[in-house]
């Protein structure tokens, strides 16, 4: 079994927040040999079959509530309506697992609120929060407090922003406040996008720390100093690794097959690709 941790399917938001020429910027840096076509055609049913042809048996999907940030560059606002997520899960049972994207400025919806609506009402299995854009800070930010107490509350993981573009400059992704945020919250469960890329060891020391913090390093497995995951997953953190693609920035065959060249254990893959994930999401 293979759960993906972090997919965007061809959906109408999804292809207006990733433009092509970005996908293949982005996918070139980290090895990616072409773009997905059926992102490229908008086509969820060319997409599925894109999932059984890697091996793929459940997605995980960010719904996202999060302003324009600019990183040298613009990055456009994405707003996606939780709804449409779920939406997404229902038309699909058993092969999407939705995560609400909550804004923690309170400026879309109120946060605790939605928070509780994604879970009770829409039947989403957690949330998303983007802190170093919406609040352009960080995960320990006081104003992240009340939504990681609900998510407590309703026994549901958080996952959280992190990597080189997850604000205006890298300080938003340092692991002093994801390890800060894990003191504080023990039982609260951390899902962490795009392995708090650049601070690869930092991030691994947090998560050895705290056995609540989950890191999936996605794309950045393949990016500078992305060893370090593997060595990880194949020493003591095998429990807390978790895999992802990063789709659509590169494609689910592709990522795949490279995964399984990255020199992971036999007996750690199957840990990485769903047991892990099975933990975080009660499955």
């Amino acid at each position: 079994m293979i759960i993906d941790v972090r997919c965007r399917p061809p959906l109408e938001e999804f292809r207006a927040y990733f433009d092509i020429p970005r996908i293949t910027w982005h996918g070139r840096r980290t090895g990616a040999k072409d773009v997905s076509r059926a992102f490229c055609e908008g086509s969820m049913a060319l997409f599925l079959e894109e999932m059984q042809e890697a091996g793929i048996d459940i997605a995980v999907v960010q719904g996202r509530n999060s302003p324009e940030v600019f990183m040298g560059k613009k990055f456009n606002a994405a707003f996606i309506r939780n709804e449409r997520i779920a939406e997404l899960q229902d038309r699909y049972p058993g092969r999407f697992i939705g995560l609400g994207g909550i804004d923690p400025s309170n400026t879309v919806h109120d946060a605790v609120t939605e928070t509780e609506r994604c879970v009770r009402e829409l039947k989403l299995r957690g949330i998303f929060v983007e802190p170093g854009r919406a609040l352009q800070s960080h995960p320990d930010d006081r104003r992240m407090y009340p939504i990681y107490e609900k998510c407590i509350e309703l026994d549901v993981p958080v996952n959280l922003m992190s990597g080189p573009y997850a604000g205006p400059d890298i300080e938003a992704s340092n692991p002093l406040y994801v390890d800060r945020v894990a003191t504080r919250y023990p039982e609260l469960k951390i899902l962490l996008g795009h392995g708090g890329y650049p601070y690869v060891q930092e991030i691994l020391g947090v998560a050895f720390k705290h056995t609540n913090v989950y890191v999936s390093p996605d794309m950045y497995i393949f990016a500078p100093g992305g060893k370090a995951y593997v060595e990880a997953a194949n020493g003591t953190l095998r429990d807390q690794i978790v895999y992802g693609s990063a789709y659509p920035l590169r494609p689910l065959v592709q990522t795949i097959s490279d995964n399984r060249n990255l020199g992971f254990e036999p007996d750690v893959l199957q840990q990485y690709f769903s047991e892990n994930a099975k933990r975080i999401f009660k499955l």
